[in-house]
């Protein structure tokens, strides 16, 4: 439930309405190329953030065994931020700016806890895949019929007297509502359960020491920070892409739809997959696809090649994220979890304070956003690479 809670935020506010309300209302006056500067610098500034904070707060978890407040105050400050943007007005892209950071900054802090729950359930690897997939595959159902909520509330309800609704800033508050009522099973009946926790005497140095000596924990989270760039990044701006190369922002609102409603039997596609063959080849199949997407992005000339590549997008995405999320969970120890998923996160999100800006700024430098996407090919093919390098290397055991 937690899945199909803050997922509304991930589709309606950081994939969806937030590039167009930008666009629309929060810097009227910007050019393409800038608004895509400017989005690319705040998608950065919460990751460069969550790179600082990760791994010390999630060490800081472990020692308190209580993943469960650390979620909660965090998704709260995500929660919080989402609310305030319904009220900032006109050109005030400065602070629209500001506080979109911010709950970008609590939300992906919230779920280096959430993240870390995976290893409280006992069982086979593939209990690990299936778990994390099943979360995944409910999240971008629950995202998707949010979605299709606030987008069926605009439309019957397109009162341009009230400036919340004309303006569409109504669903910040929506969406802000959503994830607070929904999170309610996971704050009454999570029990933290982390076993022996023998981590008073480690501190961050420990931490990252760990990580050296495994070799085969180093390259994987050297090979998810080069691939879950992309994958992040192609979240992120896809909607902002296609505003740039002149589709409707009700065009685009659909090819988001698309992806949301094909990500949930998608994940469970991959799951199986990997369940049938091994989670491996999985995650190497989902890479070469969003090789191909980068490619037909480029070449990108009607909206129904959009739609196209919504539907790709929407078979791979939830696959690699619940796959990655669940082969990590066999890689480390379960007292260390949030400390080790605080830097699996700090690294997702190195790669994400990347990701936007090279998009933003080769797109600027060549004056093209098409380049720009291109650009996020490299990071698949090197993370094919380093995958294939880490999975030759047998595990270590500290």
């Amino acid at each position: 439930m937690y899945d199909w809670a803050n997922s509304a935020y991930a589709t309606i506010v950081l994939a969806g309405f937030y590039p167009i309300i930008f666009a629309e209302n929060f810097a009227l006056l910007f050019s393409d190329v800038e608004r895509t500067l400017v989005l690319g610098i705040s998608n950065s500034s919460a990751s460069l953030l969550l790179i600082i904070l990760a791994p010390l707060i999630g060490l800081l978890s472990d020692r308190k065994q209580d993943k469960k407040n650390f979620l909660i105050f965090f998704a709260l400050i995500s929660i919080s931020s989402t609310l305030l943007l319904s009220f900032v007005g006109e050109n005030s892209w400065m602070l629209a700016s500001l506080l979109f950071s911010i709950s970008l900054f609590g939300f992906m802090l919230s779920n280096v806890f959430y993240d870390s729950m995976l290893v409280n359930f006992e069982g086979s690897d593939k209990n690990y895949d299936s778990i994390s997939s099943y979360g995944y595959a409910i999240g971008y159902l629950g995202g998707g019929i949010a979605f299709v909520l606030s987008l069926l509330f605009l439309f019957y309800f397109d009162d341009k007297t009230m400036t919340l609704i004309a303006e569409k800033k109504i669903v910040f508050i929506f969406t802000a509502l959503w994830w607070l009522i929904f999170m309610i099973p996971l704050i009454l009946y999570w029990k933290n359960d982390d076993g022996n926790i023998s981590s008073d005497k480690i501190n961050l140095l420990d931490t990252y020491r760990y990580v050296k000596n495994d070799k085969r924990l180093l390259y994987f989270l050297f090979a998810y920070w080069i691939y879950i760039d992309g994958v992040d990044t192609i979240i992120r701006m896809a909607v902002n892409y296609g505003m740039t190369i002149g589709f409707t922002s009700s065009d685009l609102l659909i090819a988001l739809l698309v992806t949301q409603f094909v990500s949930f039997p998608g994940t469970l596609l991959i799951n199986k997959l990997a369940s049938y063959y091994t989670i491996d080849i999985s995650i190497k199949i989902c890479l070469f696809i969003y090789i191909i997407i980068t490619f037909i992005s480029f070449n990108l000339t009607s909206i129904y090649e959009f739609y196209l590549i919504a539907i790709l997008i929407g078979l791979v995405q939830g696959g690699i994220q619940a796959l990655s999320r669940s082969y990590y969970a066999r890689l480390i120890p379960r007292n260390r979890s949030s400390e080790l998923y605080g830097v699996y996160n700090m690294l997702g999100k190195f790669a994400a304070l990347i990701g936007p800006l090279v998009v933003g700024l080769v797109s600027y430098m060549f004056d093209s956003t098409r380049i720009g996407i291109l650009s996020l090919s490299l990071f698949f093919i090197f993370g094919i690479y380093l995958f294939n390098k880490q999975s030759r290397i047998k595990v270590t055991n500290n």
